[in-house]
């Protein structure tokens, strides 16, 4: 059995985060969570933040999991504490914003596998939300998971990806492939 029961994935959008939690789940035997799935309701509705913040808390309290994406970040620090591994996808912006254009594109011919039925991100007015979501990300959450992955108790869990060449590794390998940090 794997050492790695509890992975939680974070990163700003367009970083892969969702291919990884398949291929890692898959690999380690976990089941897979996207916050996104959790966050969303059909159309695109946002779910209560106080119930995507039970269902969220009430996921990591489990021993088993592949969690992926944000959510509020209080909960997103317990998940962290509880995490047997945490990958921290952090390429630089340039790259998150091809990736999300290229991922937008996609979303014309056919929507996102990990969104509940309904839910489209097809479109311009989604596309420049998206965008705004990828600097506030970067600029203001970026840091503060830089701050919270210092900490002594996490600082051993983080993987940070930031080149091609290490997700690229993380995909083929798993976290086996990737060197301690």
């Amino acid at each position: 059995m794997s050492a790695h029961r509890r992975i939680a994935i974070i990163g700003n959008g367009g970083g892969g985060k969702t291919t990884l939690a398949r291929l890692l789940g898959e690999r380690h035997a976990l089941p897979v969570h996207h916050v996104d799935s959790i966050q969303y309701l059909s159309g695109m509705a946002v779910r209560d933040e106080e119930e995507t913040r039970a269902i969220l808390d009430e996921l990591a309290r489990g021993d088993a999991w592949v969690l992926d994406g944000f959510g509020p970040f209080d909960v997103l620090e317990r998940r962290f504490e509880r995490a047997t591994a945490i990958l921290f996808v952090d390429f630089p912006l340039w790259r998150h914003t091809w990736w999300c254009t290229k991922r937008q594109v996609a979303a014309l011919r056919r929507p996102r596998a990990e969104l509940p039925e309904g839910c489209s991100e097809a479109g311009l007015r989604a596309t420049l939300r998206l965008f705004r979501i990828l600097g506030r990300v970067h600029l203001r959450l970026r840091p503060r998971l830089l701050e919270l992955f210092a900490r002594p108790d996490l600082r051993p869990r983080v993987h940070r990806v930031r080149t091609l060449a290490q997700w690229r590794r993380v995909a083929e390998a798993g976290l086996g492939g990737f060197p301690e940090p």
